[in-house]
């Protein structure tokens, strides 16, 4: 006499497809983390206001080229940074010098050429900014 057992299936219990489902939950939290596409997006948009500082004032220095001195506003066209807003730009009361800043959110400022630490009007405090070159 033959014994036949009942439970001869070829598949995955259900508590085997849950262990997998967890362990592969907790693989995909941990690659979101150590990638951090937040700080990446942050990095990026950082290049672009570097980027957009460096075009804006050529675009400055041409026409201080044109009229001996600087606008009094920023010239129509000009880049406006990733998240929405201006620029700021903060010319002086001669208006032979300007200074022309973006916070930058994750880039250490001191690592970009020519940038400093805002000191005029609205631009105190920005931790990016392009003066004049002369």
């Amino acid at each position: 006499m033959s014994i036949v057992s009942l439970s001869s299936s070829k598949g995955f219990t259900l508590i085997e497809l849950l262990v997998s489902v967890a362990v592969l939950g907790v693989l995909m939290g941990l690659v979101v983390v150590v990638l951090n596409p937040a700080h990446f997006r942050n990095q990026a948009q950082d290049g672009r206001r570097v980027s957009d500082l460096g075009k804006i004032q050529a675009t400055l220095e041409l026409s201080f080229a044109d009229n001996n001195q600087y606008p009094a506003t920023l010239p129509a066209g000009s880049p406006t940074d990733p998240d929405g807003g201006n620029y700021t730009y903060c010319p002086f009361a001669s208006n032979m010098q300007y200074q022309l800043c973006a916070t930058l959110e994750v880039v250490d400022p001191t690592t970009v050429s020519g940038c400093i630490t805002g000191t005029q009007g609205t631009c105190a405090g920005k931790n990016c900014c392009l003066t004049n070159p002369f």
